[in-house]
């Protein structure tokens, strides 16, 4: 299964006071409620995700979510006869995982530092980037299970991009669904939740890891994060970067971690709310590294697997393979795998524009996978 970020990150109240609802009233809902809500409101949730297909084909996923407030997560994924195939914990900064294949369990851990087990679809980099390349406004309201939601729009200011539309819940500020559209108005993409309990009773044992004791197997371990320079030296190889970015993107994060014994570089950009990840490791040749599911279509030497709101491209070249995961159009993304070129730390290492500082995983998100697990899954 895979998955996308599934709960609401940050928002500020420039995003909740830009126009009046249609129905002519201002939804109770704030920017402090939004940011205090993993701290406030602990609930029990079953959540679906929809894509649709050009074709008219529909991939439906299901998650069971509980989160306790203020740091406690844990998802429970069952498979198509119900039967739970994958568990996710979360405790602070610890992410436990255990996978079940055929008779046999996998455990992992991880530590993650600023970054939580879900989020929906909505994962705010930076309010001034945001608001640089969307127009955000408050586009009615509504019900959903029964609760008073505010409707938020984010129309993007660029060609190519997805649309994007959240309901937030007005008493606790948690977002109840999501929908993403193309250029064309097309869904191609939605999340919500089916079932919700607020406030539950969650007995402490769900969040318990003793079963790891053992038998977990460390996984992505990040080594360094911060400039080039310092990405660069624990890397141990030369980095490359691209010539081109897509239009209202700024790189926001660089890091590296251990992959399966091997140094694996990622650069994220960010146009404040849509996102392009870029990985890096040494490789002979393609061949040596598992491929995506799917028979790729071929832009050249760039190979790309579309996934609907989303792609996944990759390209071997200068003796690494790159991986690219993003759901800008395909033809930008293409560029920007064959604009890469070799980076020089001294001149790369420069701080990004002022008032652009990343945000990411800054705290309100309830329930996410770390940034790596949800994509390494789609490698």
């Amino acid at each position: 299964m895979q998955l996308r970020p599934v709960f609401l990150c940050l928002v500020t109240t420039a995003c909740i006071a830009v126009t009046a609802p249609a129905r002519g009233a201002d939804p109770d809902i704030t920017y402090q409620k939004i940011m205090e809500a993993p701290d406030r409101v602990s609930y029990r949730a079953t959540l679906t995700k929809q894509r649709f297909s050009a074709d008219g084909d529909t991939t439906r996923y299901v998650q069971i979510i509980t989160h306790q407030r203020p740091d406690r997560d844990r998802i429970d994924i069952p498979d198509a006869e119900g039967r739970i195939r994958e568990v996710i914990i979360r405790v602070d900064h610890d992410i436990y995982r255990r996978t079940a294949s055929g008779d046999s369990l996998f455990y992992s851990h991880r530590r993650q530092s600023n970054s939580n087990v879900l989020d929906m679809n909505l994962e705010f980099s930076s309010l001034d980037l945001l608001q640089t390349n969307y127009d955000l406004e408050i586009a009615g309201a509504d019900r959903l299970l029964d609760r008073p939601v505010a409707v938020l729009a984010f129309k993007p200011r660029h060609p190519g991009r997805m649309t994007m539309t959240a309901w937030i819940d007005e008493e606790t500020g948690l977002v109840m669904r999501t929908e993403e559209r193309n250029e064309a108005g097309v869904l191609v993409e939605e999340v919500f939740l089916t079932e919700f309990e607020q406030d539950p009773r969650i007995s402490p044992d769900i969040f318990d890891t003793e079963e790891w004791t053992g038998k977990s197997v460390e996984i992505n371990q990040v080594i360094a994060c911060g400039s080039i320079s310092e990405v660069q030296k624990e890397a141990e190889f030369k980095l490359n970067a691209p010539v081109y970015v897509p239009p209202g993107f700024i790189l926001q994060q660089r890091r590296v971690m251990q992959h399966h014994g091997q140094p694996l570089v990622h650069f994220m950009y960010s146009d404040g709310l849509s996102r392009i990840s870029l990985f890096q490791r040494i490789a002979s040749s393609e061949s040596s590294h598992r491929s995506p599911r799917g028979t790729p279509e071929l832009h050249g030497d760039v190979r790309v697997w579309e996934r609907g709101p989303y792609s996944i491209l990759r390209r071997h070249y200068d003796g690494k393979l790159f991986t690219l995961i993003g759901d800008v159009a395909v033809s930008e993304s293409v560029e920007l795998l064959t604009s890469l070129c070799t980076i020089n730390p001294a001149v790369a290492a420069s701080s990004a524009p002022e008032g652009y500082s990343s945000w990411i995983g800054a705290g309100a998100g309830l329930l996410a996978v770390g940034l790596w697990i949800l994509w390494r899954r789609r490698m």
